[in-house]
């Protein structure tokens, strides 16, 4: 998807609306923290992170950001997603010396700038010192579509699975992640961190019940649910950490690995050791506590 251009008018209004007579929250030294709730589909976008010549989240609202205050700002996240990956809950915040800035007013000029695959859904005031990045704890969902035929409303946002998946089995890996441990075997970035030890508080696969009520029901004889969906919550995660994991647990769902291997190689194991990466589309950031 390319970039919309702002149009001049459109953009002047923006910032004109945003900068309103008005009681703002000043912290120390003049300069207010603001914090972003904003959601967006990834599909479109390499990721979070500002890249040059490449379209990311970070980059499109840093540009609407810079329409409407005058300055640039420098941007924290909770969670800094790869390319294709959504995220329905997420948290940035920026620190302006922008007096008078009003959040609904500043929500409604952001959105009238920002492309329509992402959207701030509020923006607000926050403590001086606070930082998106500095969450507590972030969750991931991810949507695995086990149906026979393949996915068409839901195509951007689930994997669907080439073969039979005994759903028994992925549930059985998932109960092995929770805990504290050195997660290098799900990351192929390991070489790049000083610790890959992370805390899992939480895993788990849980099915999907089909819509029933708008399309009159399930055909005669289905039982199984078409999708099932994977929940893992930590404080934190490392480069490709929950699609390497959904993609081994697949592995092993499918008999391509057993659950013994996936057990063995969590403790203590290499990447190479593990099984495939799940595509981008089928996760999404969920959820962000402080």
């Amino acid at each position: 998807m390319k970039p919309q251009p702002i149009e001049p008018a459109a953009a002047q209004r923006a910032a004109s609306e945003a900068r309103p007579d008005g009681a703002g929250v000043t912290g120390r030294g003049g300069a207010t923290v603001w914090r972003l709730d904003l959601v967006y589909e990834g599909t479109g976008f390499r990721g979070w992170a500002r890249q040059p010549g490449l379209r990311t989240v970070e980059g499109v609202l840093r540009d609407a950001l810079t329409t409407i205050l005058g300055e640039q700002v420098c941007l924290s996240v909770a969670g800094r997603t790869d390319t294709g990956v959504h995220a329905w809950a997420q948290v940035a915040s920026f620190t302006t010396t922008r007096h008078g800035l009003r959040p609904d007013q500043l929500r409604r000029s952001l959105n009238a700038l920002l492309p329509p695959d992402v959207a701030v859904e509020s923006a607000a005031p926050a403590p001086d010192g606070f930082a998106a990045r500095r969450a507590s704890s972030r969750s991931y969902a991810y949507r695995l579509w086990l149906a026979p035929f393949r996915p068409v409303r839901e195509r951007a946002w689930v994997w669907a699975a080439r073969g039979p998946v005994d759903a028994a089995l992925l549930v059985e890996a998932a109960a092995l992640l929770p805990g504290r441990r050195d997660f290098a075997a799900l990351t192929p970035s390991a070489h790049l961190y000083h610790s890959c030890v992370r805390e899992v508080t939480r895993a788990a696969w849980r099915p999907v019940s089909p819509d029933t009520t708008r399309y009159g029901g399930m055909p005669a004889g289905a039982e199984a649910p078409r999708e099932w969906v994977f929940e893992i919550t930590a404080g934190s995660f490392l480069h490709n950490m929950v699609r390497v994991a959904v993609g081994s647990m697949v592995d092993v769902a499918q008999g391509s690995m057993t659950l013994e291997r996936f057990a063995d190689t969590l403790e203590g194991g290499r990447r190479r050791d593990m099984g495939q990466t799940a595509p981008p589309r089928g996760l999404a950031l969920v959820a962000v506590t402080y």
